[in-house]
């Protein structure tokens, strides 16, 4: 199992990606349950994927998740992000994102910060530092960083933009990563939202992702999605309203072929 495993995370970071490293990370449970279609969201519930939405008001905040990729015992994946307002207008965030095995493991340290600059418009950017691992091969670490912005196109709709790595940066004759996402959301009242988004990454076909929530009561969410470029992954979950500003999200993924992506987790924020 544990050579299965080694070989299983260089066949997807290298072969698949044809000279890439550094793989997309899990999202949280929450916004794992809308299908990863979280950019263009008014609202925090699934975290801060959008630095501009740093800029929504929220004065401190903290997430901290884990999944089960595919059901493989030995691989884990967890997310930790925490956020904290600056001023009237602004907001600064850090997030840690793991991904690995015993034989090679993922980092990824992202520190952000989004400011209002007008009544329905929001600027944010990142600053990232990249890391991967492997026994007997070493170590690569490189930085990057992201652009992004939130605006209120209608009073219902909101539209996203975010670009990581612009200048595809390289390790060597690997690229890094060069991602657009582009998205939208329609949000006509505290019940229900609906969230669309396209991401490119420049080497590979572009994704198509589509989330929705429902909140048949005040304490429960319901959420559904799916993304789709080369298989369509399908996705579900449901999240707990708890005392004293804490929640509690779970999800899953599945995956035509690999199978089920577990992911549960606990947040709070004011």
């Amino acid at each position: 199992m544990r050579i299965f495993l080694a070989f299983l995370f260089w066949h997807v970071v290298l072969t698949s990606s044809t000279g890439q490293v550094f793989m997309r990370p899990f999202e949280n449970a929450a916004a794992m349950g809308m299908g990863g279609a979280t950019l263009a969201l008014p609202v925090l519930s699934t975290g801060i994927p959008n630095e501009g939405q740093l800029g929504l008001g929220t004065r401190l905040g903290f997430w901290g998740s884990s999944a089960l990729p595919y059901g493989i015992e030995g691989w884990r994946s967890a997310h930790l992000q925490g956020i904290a307002g600056i001023g009237k207008f602004g907001g600064a965030g850090l997030t840690i994102d793991h991904s690995g095995t015993e034989e090679y493991r993922e980092q990824r340290f992202r520190l952000s910060y989004g400011r209002r600059l007008a009544e329905a418009f929001y600027l944010g950017g990142s600053a990232d530092v990249l890391r991967a691992s492997a026994q007997e091969y070493g170590s690569l670490t490189m930085a990057t960083f992201g652009l992004s912005v939130l605006a209120r196109a209608l009073p219902k709709v909101w539209v996203g933009a975010r670009i990581q790595n612009p200048f595809q940066q390289k390790i060597g004759e690997d690229l890094i990563p060069t991602v657009l996402r582009i998205g939208a959301s329609w949000k006509p009242s505290d019940l229900f939202l609906l969230s669309f988004e396209t991401e490119k990454d420049l080497e590979r076909k572009a994704m198509i992702k589509a989330g929705m929530e429902y909140r048949p009561v005040p304490l429960l969410v319901i959420r559904a999605g799916m993304r789709s470029n080369e298989v369509t992954r399908m996705a579900f979950g449901a999240g707990l309203k708890l005392q004293n500003n804490l929640a509690i999200d779970l999800s899953s993924e599945w995956h035509p072929s690999l199978g089920l992506t577990p992911a549960a987790m606990v947040s709070w924020r004011r």
